[in-house]
């Protein structure tokens, strides 16, 4: 059985227990971060396991608050793909540039964004996205132009598919130039249907200028030895659709197994 996090006293999440010994993200210091072209490293670990990671950097790093002075965020995201989930086969098939296209709500701060990331090789990923108002989920001629013009043609055939929730703890590096998103509690739902809670892992990601081992996560995260994650929206695909083809990431689907047992 995976590890759960020990209650705390004094505060109720002991996730947020966890968050109190690093100090609060100044605003100059997160524009400083934005990255949004950047490499990402991507991990999966029992969500336990987060209890020996998160002190050893908390002099490194500060944590992003919500405006409720909470240290973990709510995300509500909505992914689109063509009929034929061309962007997810496209990932699958480890395509050199490729897209992920979603609608992503902040509840904490009622604000909504259309999103397009593009990796663009192994190790850079652009990031572009386009205010909207919060709660919407259609795309009108405006924003499928927008769409359009990152990736082309597929804009006029893309669909919602599938959601995936989760809550975000953020971190930014004070001296090291990166950002560190754990994501916990995630739920997968296809857009009818009861979601599936993924269970007491962690999504661990961390947002890089340029690749680097040596910067105070890697090197608590190399020593933790944790596994390799596949995107959350391809481990939704697969999740959901076990009738869509996945050979390519069996080993990622592997370490989430790994991760909840």
């Amino acid at each position: 059985m995976t590890a759960a996090l020990a209650p705390a006293p004094g505060v109720d999440d002991p996730l947020e227990a966890l968050l109190l010994p690093f100090s609060d993200t100044p605003r100059p210091l997160l524009d400083q971060r934005r990255l949004l072209r950047r490499t990402d490293t991507k991990l999966v670990c029992p969500i336990g396991s987060l209890a020996g990671l998160l002190p050893l950097v908390a002099r490194d790093y500060a944590v992003l608050r919500v405006p409720s002075g909470a240290a973990i965020a709510d995300y509500r995201n909505l992914y689109f793909d063509t009929p034929q989930l061309q962007l997810f086969h496209d990932h699958r098939r480890g395509r050199r540039i490729r897209h992920k296209v979603r609608i992503r709500h902040y509840p904490d701060r009622h604000v909504s964004f259309l999103e397009v990331k593009t990796r663009r090789s192994e190790l850079v990923v652009d990031k572009r996205r386009l205010a909207i108002a919060f709660g919407g989920e259609r795309l009108g001629e405006g924003e499928l132009a927008w769409v359009a013009g990152r990736v082309g043609e597929l804009a006029d055939h893309l669909h919602p598919q599938v959601r995936v929730d989760y809550r975000r703890v953020t971190l930014v590096g004070l001296a090291s130039h990166e950002r560190v998103t754990i994501d916990v509690d995630i739920e997968l739902a296809g857009l009818t249907g009861v979601p599936r809670v993924l269970g007491p892992i962690a999504v661990v990601e961390v947002k890089q200028a340029r690749l680097s081992h040596d910067t105070p996560i890697m090197r608590a995260l190399a020593a933790a030895g944790l596994r390799p994650a596949s995107s959350k929206y391809a481990l939704a695909i697969t999740r959901l659709r076990p009738d869509v083809r996945c050979n390519r990431l069996m080993p990622d689907l592997r370490a989430f197994a790994r991760s909840l047992s």
